[in-house]
């Protein structure tokens, strides 16, 4: 009789559909440096140079991006280095960066990347930092806090064919470097979890600095943002503040250098710009370069402003809220606000606090047809032991969770030969609803992991169903997995072998194998239940008969050194019932 384990499926991990707990940010990223001395400020720095390198401590540790011509070693990972403790980074010039984020430096050519993993709120915190200007009521800031969380939730993963989830810079949200005042940690902690949705998703919530009296439609500047709640509307309480007019000056010479460094070609002795064609909210869509050779060049009017401020300084065409005039070789820009104009208006929503309104009133007001939504509808508290934190609404019964958890860590360290290099989270949710409408995982999934922490069902529950052992085990192996895994080590294999290592006994089933192609297809981009069930067994299945073909050893070897080349030569089907099939490969050229 064929059985599949009990818990197998219920412990499903799909990366690609988790909401973030954590974030991965690319920090310096519009100018990498070339070398970094990371500083311990309190106690010592650990890292490791990769993923399989033994773990050093020390007071400082200095990195420098690869030397272009240096020989690849094409058997080697690319270099990089995970770093844990409370740091300061110190570049050769250009500001510093303090933290005790988990911190992963890689070192290709052309300047280091620097990404830090940042829990939500924290990273909500600091970009309300950088982004509220002179914002003096409270109100606006909850309202900003909002906005921005609610643009990390709906935009997670934005540069994930990168390795991370957001820049430091206007492409995404800018993320101040620097500690953050109470003020605005307040205003994070006041909103903690609220975030603006719509029909149940998290809004795309643009925010600008200043509209000009009247806000732009999403799709007047992405094309593939038409939202509801993004409309054309005018905004009173932003002209109160006098819709921020503005002026610039720019010569011919200037306008040519600015578009030739950006990749256009303005036609030759042009003598006239003028605005072709308006978007509905007045804004320029279009302008023309005429009196030339050729006579006429059209032009994007967002083109030409990032343009030119790339070149002058983002603030010389604050919008695209303007009218020309052609004057001895000069054009002269009279405009108003700033920014897109698309969402939340910072000046409008500044003086709607200032009037009185709530911050709840101003997220309405920008984003009408929207509601606000929660995913902290409970009162969260931390405990902390020496290798675990626990986040809990009862800590005081969910403590017993500690010494389960420290000897699963235990065991799976001592089977892999390696240590995780941080502390992990322990959340613990107090009921089954509050679980699946914070991570967005079905109930049949009895945990999630994302970066450092592993989102459990109540405690209750799985001891219920007796899966909790076998749930916190995998989840630990999958950390270890991703601790140790190199860049680029397909899913599938990462998949099967936090399986394989959590339960070495694969189970058996009545469904048909599927090649590594098919696993890899579904795993990444999700499918139904079914077949997400047969991806994950078959993945199990592959790595269980490599580590019988080849040693488990060698098989966690792979996990940081690379699979080898010619490992499916020779067959491209998938063994499913613990026979000594050999492992299945690449689908027949």
């Amino acid at each position: 009789m064929k059985m599949r384990a009990p818990f197998l499926f219920l412990l499903l991990i799909v990366p690609s559909v988790l909401p973030a707990e954590d974030v991965q940010v690319r920090i310096y990223s519009a100018h990498p440096p070339t070398a970094l001395t990371v500083l311990a400020i309190e106690g010592h720095l650990h890292w490791r140079s990769c993923p399989a390198c033994p773990e050093e401590t020390g007071q400082s540790l200095t990195v420098e991006s690869a030397k272009a011509g240096t020989p690849a070693r094409t058997k080697d990972p690319q270099k990089e280095f995970l770093i844990t403790g409370i740091y300061r980074l110190q570049p050769p010039d250009g500001p510093t960066f303090s933290s005790s984020f988990p911190l992963r430096i890689q070192a290709p050519v052309g300047g280091l990347v620097i990404l830090v993993s940042v829990p939500i709120e924290q990273y909500v915190e600091h970009v309300v930092m950088a982004e509220i200007g002179d914002f003096r009521n409270s109100e606006a800031l909850k309202a900003m806090a909002v906005a921005a969380r609610s643009y990390a939730k709906r935009f997670s993963g934005q540069h994930a064919k990168e390795g991370f989830d957001f820049c430091d810079t206007t492409h995404c949200q800018v993320f101040y470097w620097r500690s953050v005042t109470e003020r605005i940690r307040m205003a994070a902690e006041a909103t903690r979890g609220e975030y603006v949705s719509y029909e149940g998703r998290p809004a795309a919530t643009f925010y600008h600095q200043n509209c000009g009296g009247t806000t732009a439609a999403g799709g007047e500047t992405w094309a593939e943002i038409s939202e509801p709640y993004l409309p054309i509307h005018q905004d009173p309480f932003c002209l109160k503040t006098g819709g921020l007019k503005w002026q610039a000056t720019l010569t011919h010479e200037e306008m040519n250098r600015a578009l030739g460094m950006s990749g256009f070609e303005p036609p030759e002795n042009w003598l006239k710009l003028a605005i072709s064609l308006r978007n509905t909210s007045g804004r320029v869509r279009t302008v023309n370069l005429s009196g030339g050779n050729p006579a006429s060049v059209p032009l994007p009017g967002s083109s030409l402003r990032f343009a030119v401020n790339r070149m002058f300084g983002w603030n010389k065409i604050r919008s695209d809220l303007y009218d020309v005039r052609n004057s001895g070789g000069k054009i002269l820009f009279s405009g108003r606000g700033a920014g897109h104009g698309v969402g939340l208006c910072q000046a409008g929503a500044e003086e709607m606090a200032r009037q009185g309104k709530t911050y709840k009133e101003i997220l309405s007001f920008y984003y009408p047809g929207t509601q606000l939504s929660s995913s902290e509808s409970e009162t969260w508290q931390k405990r902390s032991d020496e290798r675990f934190d626990l986040i809990s609404t009862d800590p005081d019964a969910d403590s017993s969770l500690f010494p389960v958890a420290e000897r699963l860590l235990r065991e799976a360290e001592n089977d892999v030969g390696w240590r995780l290099p941080f502390h992990v989270r322990l959340q613990v949710f107090s009921t089954l609803d509050s679980y699946r409408k914070t991570t967005g995982q079905p109930g049949w999934v009895a945990a999630s992991t994302r970066g450092q922490t592993i989102r459990l069902q109540p405690l209750a529950e799985l001891r219920r169903r007796s899966i909790l052992e076998p749930t916190l085990r995998h989840e630990l192996y999958h950390l270890l997995v991703e601790t140790r895994a190199s860049r680029g080590m397909p899913l599938w294999f990462r998949a099967g072998l936090t399986l394989y290592l959590s339960n070495p006994a694969v189970p058996e089933t009545s469904s048909s194998p599927m090649t590594v192609e098919e696993i890899e297809q579904i795993l990444r981009h999700g499918d139904t239940r079914e077949n997400t069930e047969r991806a994950y067994g078959s993945a199990h299945a592959v790595v269980a008969a490599l580590a019988r073909q080849h040693g488990k050893q060698a098989v966690l070897g792979w996990l940081s050194g690379g699979l080898p080349a010619d490992l499916f030569r020779s067959t491209a089907r998938s063994p499913h019932n613990g026979t000594n099939e050999q492992p299945p490969g690449k689908k027949p050229e």
